[in-house]
């Protein structure tokens, strides 16, 4: 009985805030977005997350499109072998001061995807970010650069899907919250409603 209910709460959650927003559909006329779908954490891919090149919006984009998988996957710990490599031996430990809002989101977004039933860390108590649940860095990014829509919005998606743990009518509410400040809009508007679209489903749960 047991098993039957982990299986059922499994599939379920596959049908979630993080698993059901594929946004990056309004941005398949962007290559680097077109170009990763499904794809998995690369040395290319890090590079365009860490470009100024591309704003926001498109790097969420792209890690959107790489998607998630039901067995979990490894691209945050990937992201962060590389960016480990880039910051040199004399740093020992990547805190949360030494990362920008803008990566603070996107390590948020990866963690969360990659174990988007737990969103646990990248190493059970790791030293510094590597420690820090897919949540704790939403909250963070969302702290760190409050008037950014897009780290808002995507940080409001992960953390409504934590709230499906315990509270399913907090899940609109949580990203409606963000929809209601006055923040310019950073995202295509295609990719916003792909996403309200799938959280309005709970209004009123």
């Amino acid at each position: 009985m047991f098993l039957i209910i982990a299986v059922l709460t499994s599939v379920a959650y596959a049908d979630s805030p993080l698993t059901s927003t594929d946004f990056y559909e309004a941005y398949l006329d962007v290559p680097v977005v077109a170009e990763n779908v499904q794809s998995r954490m690369n040395e290319e891919i890090y590079d365009i997350l860490q470009s100024d090149e591309y704003e926001i919006d498109v790097k969420v984009a792209v890690i959107n499109a790489m998607g998630w998988n039901f067995s979990g996957q490894n691209n945050a710990s990937t992201y962060m072998e590389f960016y480990q490599a880039e910051a040199g031996p004399e740093i020992s430990e990547i805190s949360l001061d030494y990362m920008s809002g803008e990566e603070l989101l996107l390590l948020a977004y990866m963690v969360s995807m990659d174990d988007y039933f737990s969103m646990s860390p990248i190493e059970e108590k790791g030293a510094g970010v590597l420690g820090m649940t897919g949540v704790e860095l939403a909250q963070a990014a969302a702290e760190r650069v409050p008037d950014d829509f897009t780290v808002r919005l995507i940080s409001a998606l992960i953390l409504s899907q934590d709230a499906m743990h315990n509270d399913w009518s907090e899940v609109f509410g949580i990203v409606d919250f963000v929809m209601k400040e006055a923040l310019i809009r950073s995202m295509r508007e295609e990719a916003i409603d792909n996403i309200m679209d799938y959280v309005g489903l709970y209004y009123g749960y």
